[in-house]
């Protein structure tokens, strides 16, 4: 395996807002090759290229976050619910997804904060799928998620 890992973090001076970047990108000499099949031996599982951008203010107590994340296609392992093959474990591959959440609080006092937080705005579905793209095995919808909350901290 190899690969490379980039990150940027950046705050705006004081007015509060920044942002952080990173990257990772990754690779294997032994690549799982899915249209081979009688191909057996080593296989890397949940290598995948990946990349998250999150934008940022936090000054007076108030802060507000986004996050968007995007993870490539990976092998995820040998063997499916579906079929377990005559020529051995059929490859599951996590299909690629990308994810925007939302997250923000205000502290009322030194103590006393409150905070809500939207995740999958986009409401994106995770999905893995056999040896071809097309054979899609699961999907799973959760949808967008809300959380409204307060703290209090002794």
């Amino acid at each position: 395996m190899r690969g490379v890992e980039i990150a940027w973090q950046q705050v705006f001076g004081d007015s509060g807002f920044g942002f952080q970047a990173n990257g990772t990108f990754v690779n294997t000499n032994k690549p799982y090759d899915p249209k081979v099949v009688g191909q057996s031996g080593f296989a890397v599982t949940g290598l995948a290229n990946s990349a998250n951008f999150v934008g940022f203010y936090d000054k007076n107590g108030f802060q507000f976050r986004t996050a968007l994340n995007w993870r490539d296609e990976y092998l995820s392992g040998f063997g499916q619910n579906q079929n377990t093959g005559s020529y051995g474990a059929e490859p599951t591959f996590v299909n690629q997804s990308f994810q925007v959440d939302l997250t923000s609080s205000y502290d009322v006092t030194k103590n006393f904060s409150i905070f809500g937080e939207v995740l999958n705005i986009n409401k994106n579905k995770q999905s893995t799928h056999g040896r071809f793209k097309n054979q899609l095995l699961d999907v799973f919808d959760y949808g967008r998620r809300f959380t409204l909350g307060a703290r209090y901290r002794f």
